[in-house]
């Protein structure tokens, strides 16, 4: 009987949301979607889940934190979010296959959400539903702002500063690394290949790209491998068939990661792992490598960390600058050299498994 009650409820909440969503009032606005859906959504919603890691990351940065009803339920299983953002213990943990009606219950009036399929299901049940993801068909060059700039329409003056600074913060770091790499003559195109350390899925769990992580590194001069692979997690004996020359490895399990490379078989055969080019790519309040209010950092990082001879960026205070302006946090010394290592607050991994 609770069950039946509930669904009648939940029945109702999403006639009710539908039948109360004009299109082209005052107060709504139309959008674009990732997937390409014109939508209509409220201008400055005041209760909004930011379900995939990055939206939650920009969304906190850009000044909206306070109405930020949640993000994806791992992102506060990195430590660095708790300090970072004390705020973040009220979050509610989303996940990318969560029911209509638990949206509906949670009294939210704008989703973020990577799937198309699913922001269309959720706009069908008159939820405002957006399709915002980390990669694009097409390539993800033109689409690195996109979100930034949906945030800056739907909230407008509030944000456009921030959301002003960012973008220009990115494009100077990437105009910076690629101006220096033009001058180079016969510069060798590298091959490498990423772990994706955010889940506890192995060193065969990586990025497909048609994302950020492809773009930079595309422009860095870097061969990004992974989108050689028919799978996202491909297995051990394909990665070493490519023997790329680098790995990076990002994510909250990455101290884990960097210690299993170097044990075991196959993995430790690669010709990066013997050579010594495995990096980690640091955390904040998400890993680096996605599009967040760290990504400048990301390309800065790499640069030095790819062509030493080459970059000497102050990754440091690049680093605390960085921290200070999106999140109001004051890195100590001891603190940035252990995020930009991958470690929390205390010098311990961000997650540790035996």
């Amino acid at each position: 009987m609770k069950k039946i009650f509930g669904f009648v409820i939940v029945m109702l909440l999403t006639i009710i949301l539908g039948g109360c969503v004009p299109k082209n009032n005052d107060d709504m606005i139309k959008v674009i979607d990732m997937s390409g859906e014109e939508v209509y959504v409220p201008k400055n919603p005041k209760k909004v889940a930011a379900v995939s890691p990055s939206t939650g990351d920009l969304m906190v940065a850009f000044g909206l934190g306070d109405i930020l009803d949640g993000t994806y339920y791992s992102v506060t299983n990195n430590p660095w979010v708790a300090e970072l953002y004390p705020e973040s213990k009220d979050f509610y943990g989303y996940d990318y296959d969560l029911s209509v009606e638990s949206f509906i219950e949670r009294g939210v009036d704008l989703i973020f959400i990577p799937e198309p399929e699913t922001a269309k299901n959720l706009r069908n049940h008159g939820l405002n539903a957006l399709c915002i993801r980390q990669f694009a068909e097409t390539g993800y060059g033109d689409y690195v702002f996109y979100f930034s700039n949906i945030v800056k329409q739907i909230w407008g003056d509030k944000v456009s500063e921030k959301v002003d600074m960012w973008q220009l913060e990115f494009t100077t770091a990437i105009n910076s690394v690629k101006d220096v790499l033009s001058k180079q003559s016969n510069l060798e195109r590298r091959t490498l290949y990423y772990v994706c350390g955010d889940k506890d899925r192995g060193l065969g769990y990586t990025d497909l790209g048609k994302s950020l992580l492809e773009y930079v590194f595309d422009q860095l001069n870097i061969d990004f491998v992974c989108n050689r692979f028919e799978t996202n997690k491909p297995s051990a004996e394909a990665v070493l068939q490519i023997n790329p020359d680098i790995v990076v490895i990002g994510g909250i399990y990455q101290q884990y990661l960097l210690q299993q490379i170097e044990i075991q078989e196959p993995w430790k055969q690669l010709k990066a792992v013997k050579d010594k080019q495995v990096f980690n790519i640091p955390v904040a309040f998400v890993s680096f490598e996605q599009t967040c209010a760290e990504s400048a950092l990301f390309i800065y990082d790499m640069a030095n960390k790819l062509y030493p001879d080459l970059f000497n960026y102050d990754i440091k205070t690049l680093t605390k600058e960085c921290i200070e302006k999106y999140f109001g946090y004051t890195l100590t010394d001891n603190d940035v050299e252990n995020m930009l290592n991958g470690l929390d607050k205390n010098g311990e991994p961000l997650i540790w498994k035996e």
